[in-house]
């Protein structure tokens, strides 16, 4: 392959084609993809057709978009399951579904983006998340504030600053000011609460993950419908997620 410089151009070309499809917040067109990557038309089609025949990736027809393939999100949870970081978070996760009996997750920070890794559904679901690898903006979520406590001033200010932050709900923390104060307090508190964020009618509870460098990873999460989060059963949600978190954590190496 060293030798033949159009396999290589090939290749790179069609990594950069797949990470843009994972990583887009909305899934693209054909035109999309051709304006945002230096590929020649015809080599674009080519690389499209080659990954969709291999079920890397899929076409809606009715939309004109590509999103990701079956092959593409088995390989990936594959990915995830090899590792121990996941097993441990996994086991993490589920055991807090079970003794809350509310669905949990684990997610990592992409940008100003917030990607699942792991999720655990409870009896009654009211989460968004549909599959691992579903990406959502951070400031929205539990999760997402909890992880974006872990980075200076500075980082939050290039990952946040200039970029108008979508509203799902009336309660949104889109207001800059508001919004660092909740991070802030998150990384005081040592978790993160969303009081209906990111869907009307769910509160969400995150707390952080962290390696054997003292570096915040992942951060893991329990939703509930808000009916259930009473102060006392959000107290213990808060308590059972600290305390799962910080298992996992050691587990990992933390000291």
């Amino acid at each position: 392959m060293a030798g033949n410089p159009s396999i290589v151009k090939s290749a790179a070309r069609t990594l950069a084609i797949l990470e843009f499809i994972v990583q887009c917040p909305k899934a693209p067109t054909f035109t999309v993809l051709q304006e945002h990557m230096d590929i020649p038309k015809s080599s674009l089609s080519y690389l499209l057709q080659e990954l969709l025949s291999q079920d890397y990736i899929q076409f809606d027809a009715d939309r004109r978009v590509y999103s990701p393939g079956l092959r593409l999100v088995q390989m990936s949870a594959s990915c995830i399951n090899n590792t121990n970081l996941s097993k441990e978070i996994w086991q993490g996760i589920k055991k807090l579904s079970e003794d809350l009996g509310e669905t949990t997750h684990a997610a990592v920070l992409d940008g100003r983006f917030i990607v699942y890794i792991a999720k655990c559904q409870g009896t009654k679901d009211v989460s968004i998340v549909t599959t691992v690898g579903f990406r959502v903006p951070a400031h929205a979520t539990a999760i997402g504030k909890m992880l974006l406590s872990s980075l200076n001033e500075a980082e939050l200010e290039h990952r946040l600053g200039n970029t108008a932050l979508e509203r799902y709900t009336d309660n949104t923390l889109t207001a800059p000011d508001q919004l660092m104060a909740a991070i802030r307090q998150a990384a005081v508190e040592g978790y993160a609460i969303d009081q209906q964020e990111i869907i009307s009618g769910g509160v969400c509870v995150a707390a952080p993950v962290y390696d054997q460098n003292n570096k915040m990873i992942v951060a893991i999460s329990v939703t509930m419908p808000a009916v259930r989060a009473t102060e006392s059963f959000l107290e213990e949600c808060i308590r059972q997620v600290k305390q799962v978190a910080d298992t996992v954590s050691r587990r990992l190496g933390k000291l």
